[in-house]
């Protein structure tokens, strides 16, 4: 390998994006232990456990806080919510809570927006004293407004935009026109000027994060794309 194809791979985005994350949890460091230790003081953790005993189904590992706790933490950290202003904060697809609890533990503020399906959901979000409003997102439908508005929003694994299973185990998704009208309104009734929307996105069974029209569409609104993350101003 010669040194100028090194060069270009140490440059790569992707490579570079990567190397600032870890560089910041490593000067930054939060204690994920101790949050773990703080939330499994509370004997109502293992009595969750025990009404939902992992293996029965795959959501009832939703009570593994080590795990999610972990997770959340360099999620916040990857967004310097550990360092900075304090943000408000609202999560679409909340699911448990653990991310938006990490945030307030971090001197956030912040609201859950999902729908209403998973019992240990309800439970975890009460343990967690995190808000949610219950919602169910469609295309070119407005999201509820804010009493006031967001300096972050995020989606984590984001799922809303899938709207038929096909036969071959894929989904249908929005249209670039349907993500179109989604940001706009994001934009304008949820973001305060300077926010960020970041969206997240699970590879479906061919790999696939989303459509290349819809990729042309989120750099048309000026995106930042590092790997399966959308980074998405207000400005």
């Amino acid at each position: 390998m010669n040194f100028a194809h090194k060069l270009r791979k140490l440059l790569d985005p992707e490579i570079v994006g990567s190397m600032r994350e870890h560089i910041h949890r490593a000067f930054h460091p939060v204690n994920a232990r101790r949050l773990q230790r703080e939330l499994e003081a509370d004997a109502s953790w293992e009595k969750l456990r025990r009404k939902y005993p992992r293996g029965i189904k795959e959501v009832h590992r939703f009570g593994d806080t080590k795990f999610w706790i972990t997770r959340n933490v360099e999620r916040a950290q990857d967004l310097s919510l550990d360092r900075g202003p304090r943000r408000h904060i609202l999560d679409l697809g909340c699911g448990p809570g653990f991310f938006l609890y990490i945030a307030e533990k971090l001197g956030h503020t912040g609201v859950g927006l999902d729908i209403d399906e998973q019992a240990i959901f309800r439970d975890t979000l009460r343990l967690l004293k995190v808000k949610r409003v219950v919602h169910c997102i469609r295309p070119r439908f407005h999201l509820p407004a804010p009493e006031k508005k967001f300096d972050l929003i995020t989606s984590y694994l984001t799922c809303f935009h899938r709207l038929e299973r096909l036969h071959d185990g894929n989904w249908r998704t929005w249209s670039a026109a349907e993500w179109q009208f989604f940001i706009d309104d994001v934009r304008a009734k949820q973001l305060k000027t300077g926010g960020t929307l970041l969206l997240e996105f699970h590879p479906q069974k061919n790999g696939e994060l989303y459509p290349v029209d819809v990729r042309e569409l989120f750099l048309k609104n000026r995106a930042r794309i590092f790997r399966s993350k959308v980074f998405l101003k207000h400005r």
